[in-house]
């Protein structure tokens, strides 16, 4: 998993929000899509307590898996999805894009 740390314009040592991906390509693309610096590899993140999804195509960055599906089920850089993908148990494997 990879992180994107937005700081605020006053202040770079105050981080404002994290945002994560699934892979460097999905970082870039986010970066460039929302006016952020692209600061270098920020991957090998071990995630959170819930699961995460990349915040550029929506598929299961990282974080505390609800089930082995949405571990081994990953596909790296594949297109938004307007309707999202579930697994056999129902959990989400790529979210919705609004």
């Amino acid at each position: 998993m990879h992180y994107h740390y937005v700081t605020k314009q006053w202040d770079h040592n105050h981080i404002e929000d994290i945002v994560p991906f699934c892979c460097d390509s999905c970082h870039r693309s986010w970066c460039r899509e929302n006016g952020e610096s692209y600061d270098g590899w920020n991957g090998c993140q071990e995630g959170g307590d819930s699961v995460e999804y990349c915040a550029n195509c929506g598929t299961v960055a990282g974080g505390r898996y609800e089930c082995d599906c949405q571990r081994d089920s990953i596909v790296v850089n594949r297109g938004q999805s307007e309707h999202g993908e579930r697994c056999m148990h129902g959990n989400w494997i790529q979210v919705p894009m609004p």
